[in-house]
């Protein structure tokens, strides 16, 4: 299924987050894809508010930041990794993503997912970004 929203504020695309965690479901990968400053990073901070996790701090710089989970009945562990600064599969599968998205209670949210395509769960839900104007953002799910 597709589903394709229009965001006019920062406020507007953590409200489509929030409503997407609360239906979250155990052992979810979700892939955002998109350029710089297309709204990534402002969705996931919409994701974690609603986990209960207080800050999130973007991973661009250590690739990958585990945050505990307090506000949801099923997901324990929210981990968010950045791949841009990746080169290879070897340097991503040092990170244990395969261990990561095969347990049930965490989330793993991946920002540039589009370079490692060939190793990703199927069972996954693909967020694509694209700013369309200043404070504009589209955003197509596929789940």
């Amino acid at each position: 299924m597709e589903q394709l929203f229009v965001t006019e504020s920062t406020e507007e695309t953590q409200e489509i987050a929030r409503k997407i965690a609360l239906k979250l479901e155990q052992g979810t990968t979700i892939c955002l894809y998109g350029s710089l400053a297309a709204g990534k990073t402002t969705f996931t901070q919409g994701l974690a508010a609603t986990l209960g996790i207080k800050r999130l701090v973007s991973p661009t710089f250590l690739i990958m930041r585990e945050y505990p989970v307090t506000g949801h009945p099923v997901i324990r562990t929210f981990y968010h990794l950045d791949l841009y600064r990746l080169n290879s599969v070897e340097e991503i599968k040092a990170f244990d993503v395969e261990e990561i998205w095969s347990d049930p209670s965490n989330l793993l949210v991946i920002e540039w997912p589009e370079k490692f395509l060939e190793i990703l769960p199927q069972d996954r839900m693909d967020i694509h970004f694209k700013a369309t104007a200043e404070n504009q953002r589209e955003i197509k799910i596929r789940d």
